[in-house]
């Protein structure tokens, strides 16, 4: 973690939801100096559900519960360091994407989220529609049993424990990110996941079905990202 915390971003409840894809496919969405990364076979893309509990600056709080949607794929720096390349950010608040966009670097999207608790078969509902279109609607139930971590060399490690982002800053500077964070905490979950939000974002689409884990969340400490050189 961070001895001194530019930002600190508190999540809770988290859905991810997994999806394979083609890697060349991918590629196309992907700037040319990363390198898409696969894992058993698939490129893979991750729709983050959750909520926002707290953000703070520095010690100084900064907003409450937030809901958000974040997509992301996994790839590789050109120094053959991992990370993540965040494809699209959804928040119900505008601190989020003054947060998000200049700050950060991240891609924000405009979005409408929502979120239901006992929703019939399934404990929680959280939905996103962009342009008057439900394109995500994952449902789902946690678990009742202690949360593992991710062994390491798994699918599951692959997919939930990175440490980096790549952006890219004004005059196409190739830029990274620090997302420092102790191992997530993983639970069990009976999930439903529909809709069509890779293809909204240009995406390909899915080449099997989701794979889902869930987490009751973490603490992120996040640094800005500098350019790709520095670090």
């Amino acid at each position: 973690m961070f001895s001194v915390r530019p930002l600190t971003v508190v999540l809770a409840d988290v859905c991810f939801c997994h999806w394979p894809v083609d890697a060349d496919a991918l590629s196309r969405s992907i700037p040319d100096w990363l390198t898409v990364e696969t894992a058993d076979g698939d490129a893979w893309v991750t729709a983050v559900a959750h909520t926002i509990s707290g953000v703070s600056s520095f010690g100084v709080d900064l907003t409450g519960p937030v809901a958000a949607v974040t997509v992301r794929t996994y790839v590789r720096g050109p120094d053959g360091h991992r990370g993540v390349r965040f494809l699209a950010v959804y928040a119900d608040d505008a601190l989020t994407a003054t947060v998000t966009e200049p700050a950060l670097r991240l891609p924000y999207r405009e979005g409408r989220l929502g979120r239901q608790t006992d929703d019939g078969e399934y404990r929680t509902r959280r939905t996103l529609d962009v342009d008057g279109r439900r394109v995500l609607d994952v449902r789902y139930t946690p678990g009742d049993g202690e949360t593992t971590t991710a062994p390491p060399d798994s699918l599951a490690a692959f997919l939930v424990e990175r440490h980096r982002y790549f952006t890219t800053g004004g005059f196409g500077t190739h830029l990274v990110g620090s997302v420092g964070h102790d191992p997530w905490p993983l639970g069990t979950v009976d999930a439903d996941v529909s809709g069509t939000l890779l293809p909204t974002l240009g995406l390909p689409d899915p080449a099997g079905s989701p794979l889902v884990h869930y987490s009751p969340g973490t603490e992120l400490g996040l640094s800005p990202p500098r350019p790709l050189w520095l670090d």
